[in-house]
């Protein structure tokens, strides 16, 4: 294992109707505060005006800002930033999916220092500093509410990216499994998804010998197949969900990460995909990955066992791992190819110069088990086309 720092200064408040807290909770941060989330569910579930009225009654002065979309927009972050700005806001709430949380995210980025949130995607400069964030989700996927990312789509060349400020780890989140019970099963099945590939990328991309964490990704993974089957066969049942919203958070707070490295190339292979097609980012981890490990199965072959048993007791080969997971997702609806989203072969090219672009290299390359060029990205791409 290498050496390692890990700081984390999230205040988790966790567990079923702790979304009735948050405006105690809230206030003891901010007593003037932007609400970033979208004008879909959290006003269609009554989230927004239940969190209006907590923070009310705490005292905690509230604007609102309801512009977030999938795959979340400079353009809407840098209006959303200006807004905090002439607000003079204490602090950014984020309230949703890992699409709002993000956005918060960037917004407390552009209220802090001005410019464009695109300033400040890794490839260009990253910031030390911004506006307090905190985090209520109602959907277990992305993890946004334990770590310091963010990622972004600009709004011309369609490129998606990520953004990473230390201070953007939220300082509070307020964890209620009870906000997921009305997410839709479409975002429920891309969510679980979205988790196992947080747990085990690096699992499958780093060589050092880190024992706890690869049982650890092991783990969250079995914890995300069980926890989904309960959730399938009752959709009540709290406490699969708050095992879901957990291993949401863990998979990508860094513990797992924690003395190992390993780059997260498929999810940076799929953002080209959601940017350019803007098509849900756990469909197109689901159509990635099985490719993925398929393209690498001789180098990950010992990884992929274990990983393979949790899907098929009865695995003892690379393959028949590669295939007990894509069984899985054929189970869950997510065994999908290009045309499932009518994405055309002719766009491969384009799709893996976004990728160099957003995240290449001075060799034009990105890690991987083995470093993949153009070539590499296209054929992993083609591998989604049908024959």
């Amino acid at each position: 294992m290498h050496d390692f720092i890990l700081h984390i200064p999230t205040k988790f408040v966790f567990g079923n109707n702790v979304f009735q807290r948050s405006g105690n909770e809230i206030r003891k941060i901010a007593l003037k505060v932007l609400i970033v989330c979208s004008s879909g569910s959290a006003v269609k579930n009554g989230y927004l005006d239940t969190l209006l009225n907590l923070l009310e009654e705490a005292g905690v002065r509230a604007d609102v800002y309801d512009k977030v979309m999938p795959n979340p927009r400079v353009s809407m972050i840098d209006a959303g930033g200006r807004l905090a700005q002439n607000l003079n806001v204490d602090a950014i709430i984020g309230l949703g999916g890992g699409s709002a949380m993000d956005a918060a995210k960037g917004v407390a980025m552009v209220a802090k220092h001005g410019g464009s949130i695109w300033d400040y995607t890794i490839k260009h400069k990253t910031l030390h500093s911004s506006l307090p964030v905190i985090c209520i989700p109602t959907l277990s996927a992305t993890g946004s509410e334990g770590n310091a990312y963010g990622v972004i789509t600009h709004d011309e060349t369609l490129d998606k990216n990520a953004f990473v400020c230390a201070s953007t780890k939220p300082v509070l989140s307020i964890i209620d499994p009870q906000l997921t019970t009305l997410v839709p099963m479409d975002y429920l099945l891309d969510g679980a998804v979205d988790i196992i590939t947080h747990a085990t990328e690096a699992y499958f991309t780093s060589t050092e010998d880190a024992i706890f964490n690869d049982k650890l990704s092991l783990s969250l993974t079995e914890s995300v197949i069980e926890a989904l089957a309960r959730i399938l066969k009752n959709p009540d049942d709290v406490d699969a969900r708050a095992t879901l919203a957990w291993v949401s958070t863990v998979a990508l707070i860094g513990i797992n990460e924690a003395g190992r490295e390993g780059p997260h190339s498929i999810h940076v292979i799929e953002h080209a995909l959601s940017g350019m097609f803007d098509i849900s980012h756990g469909r197109g981890l689901a159509m990635l990955f099985p490719k993925y490990l398929t393209m690498f199965k001789d180098v990950v072959a010992n990884k992929l066992i274990p990983f393979g048993k949790i899907f098929d007791p009865e695995v003892d080969s690379a393959d028949s791992a590669i295939t007990a997971f894509t069984a899985w997702l054929k189970n869950i609806n997510r065994d999908l190819m290009f045309d499932d989203f009518n994405i055309p072969a002719d766009a491969i090219p384009a799709l893996a110069d976004s990728v160099l672009r957003t995240s290449g290299n001075k060799n034009n390359q990105i890690g991987a088990p083995r470093a993949m060029d153009k070539k590499d990205i296209e054929t992993l791409y083609r591998m989604c086309v049908r024959n």
